[in-house]
């Protein structure tokens, strides 16, 4: 009998879930609104497991494996995402009685590392570092084929490394000078945007940014290169303490592709320990499916 298991990945405006079998295999996939009141949410999840499972009544599933947006305990207890609304509530417990299968969950950076550990951009590597670069920076930081998870949840907060770039301004944790408000998204704009023609465009992307770079425009290129040095330093700093064998880059910045992997790969080069220094720098491959992955590989890779 196939095994098979649910990854479902609770986002703050959609939920994205699918069904993967033991050997790697998408076999379906949904997306629904997520609702804001958590009991909705749970029932909207576990209708959609039931549904789907019908259709595949001659396979056996062993779970459903959840990322959320915030800090998680033993699997189970999220201890509040704002983004969602939610203060304390066990997770595995709620949504374990509503589906009558075990589940377990996890922050969603480390659930997206754990996907593309399984059966992404790192698979094969059982030591890995992951920075998702979008609106904002997150990550994952996998040891021996397991998620760092850390003493209270917070181990893989990648995004909030500090870095000698812009201490003046504040991040969203509400530290300064955080590796997110210089290498994200929302960063670059932000430097961006201290010169021209960026200070006097209605609407700037990170797009716009590395385009402009790779015309000629030295500010950009600036902007650019500080935004590669702090990751690469990032990276030579979990490169000394955690020793991976691979450094993903995922996430919407990704897209630019050598523009972005080049300086990174540099920095981390000039700055990592040396022994530690053998590493490989290469593209996240599975984009917003990473989250359903990693919840099946909670089952299917992490054991007991």
């Amino acid at each position: 009998m196939r095994q098979v298991c649910f990854g479902v990945d609770i986002g703050g405006t959609t939920i994205k879930m699918g069904l993967v079998s033991q050997e790697g295999d998408l076999l379906e996939k949904r997306e629904f609104p997520t609702q804001r009141d958590l009991d909705a949410a749970f029932d909207d999840i576990a209708s959609n497991v039931r549904q789907v499972l019908e259709s595949f009544p001659d396979d056996l599933c062993v779970g459903v494996g959840v990322g959320v947006p915030g800090p998680v305990l033993e699997q189970s207890l999220v201890q509040g995402c704002v983004n969602l609304g939610w203060g304390d509530v066990n997770v595995a417990q709620e949504l374990g009685r509503r589906v009558g299968l075990p589940v377990k969950v996890e922050n969603d950076a480390n659930l997206a590392t754990l996907g593309e550990q399984w059966q992404g951009g790192g698979k094969g590597c059982r030591n890995l570092v992951m920075f998702t670069v979008g609106t904002g920076i997150g990550g994952g930081v996998i040891c021996d084929g397991r998620i760092v998870a850390g003493a209270t949840g917070g181990g893989g907060e990648v995004g909030h490394l500090p870095m000698p770039f812009h201490n003046e301004w504040q991040c969203s944790c509400g530290k300064y000078g955080c590796l997110e408000v210089t290498a994200s998204a929302t960063g670059i704009i932000r430097a961006a945007r201290e010169h021209a023609p960026f200070n006097e465009m209605e609407t700037v992307t990170a797009k716009d940014v590395y385009d402009a770079a790779a015309a000629g425009d030295e500010n950009a290129r600036q902007v650019v290169d500080d935004a590669g040095s702090a990751l690469g330093m990032a990276a030579a700093i979990l490169g000394c303490v955690v020793n991976p064998e691979m450094v993903l880059l995922g996430g919407g910045v990704s897209a630019a592709g050598r523009a972005l992997l080049d300086p990174v790969e540099a920095a981390f080069k000039k700055n990592v320990f040396g022994p530690c220094g053998n590493v490989r720098f290469a593209l996240a491959r599975l984009g917003n499916n990473a989250g359903i992955y990693g919840g099946a590989a909670l089952f299917f890779t992490q054991g007991a």
